[in-house]
């Protein structure tokens, strides 16, 4: 019996679109996608996202965290999640007289847009490959404009980070099997935290990310060497 997971999945398999695929899409910048999202479509921003708009804003990645995400429990990863906070209105807290401040390095979800795209585990390489497909969208976005997936992915540096996000999942993945290793509720705060600040917060934006990164993997499995969640007597 397949699942709804499993039904999504197959659409997706049969969506997927090859970098030389072309698609039609225009953005009329109006901003609606910016507004009111719904909380399953929530951002979910990863370090090279905080990373891209420190840079761009010349502030510290913990000031962008404290200034505009929001900090959400996740589900079955029982990980910390970072989103962008929204203000009263229901409006990003990057919008401004309904432009982005921040154009240049938005997030990568918000840049690939209409493109999605999911990682799937290679079982053989033990690395993610990413996939893309084309998604839904109601706005004012024009259907005009023929667009090859790599051009579009190359406006705003999409594959740089490739392999930073591939160390990232890898990162969530020791983190998520922790926290769920953890017994006691005072276990599962402490590395409720250490999961936030090694996802998240333990980075300098003027330093190459992709070694931060690196190193953070390296502190959490040299902590944790045998992969479980440390019993104390």
């Amino acid at each position: 019996m397949k699942t709804k997971r499993d039904y999504q999945h197959t659409r997706l398999d049969q969506n997927f679109l090859s970098k030389d695929s072309s698609f039609r899409f225009r953005c009329t910048e109006c901003g609606e996608c910016c507004r009111n999202v719904p909380r399953e479509d929530k951002i979910i921003l990863s370090p090279v996202d905080l990373y891209r708009a420190a840079r761009y804003m010349d502030i510290s990645i913990q000031e962008v965290l404290g200034t505009y995400c929001d900090m959400i429990p996740g589900g079955e990863s029982m990980l910390p999640l970072v989103i962008l906070k929204e203000r009263l209105d229901g409006s990003c807290s990057f919008l401004k007289k309904g432009k982005c401040t921040i154009h240049e390095a938005k997030p990568l979800a918000c840049a690939m847009f209409p493109l999605g795209r999911i990682a799937f585990l290679n079982d053989v390489t033990g690395e993610h490959e990413f996939h893309y497909y084309l998604e839904e969208f109601q706005c004012a976005a024009e259907k005009d404009t023929p667009v090859r997936v790599q051009e579009w992915l190359d406006r705003f540096d999409i594959e740089t980070y490739d392999e930073c996000i591939r160390l990232y999942k890898r990162l969530g993945g020791v983190c998520s099997r922790l926290m769920h290793e953890a017994k006691t509720l005072e276990e599962r705060q402490e590395m409720f935290q250490t999961a936030f600040f090694l996802m998240y917060a333990k980075y300098d934006k003027d330093q190459p990310l992709q070694p931060q990164i690196e190193q953070n993997l390296a502190f959490i499995q040299s902590m944790y060497p045998d992969g479980s969640f440390p019993r104390k007597n």
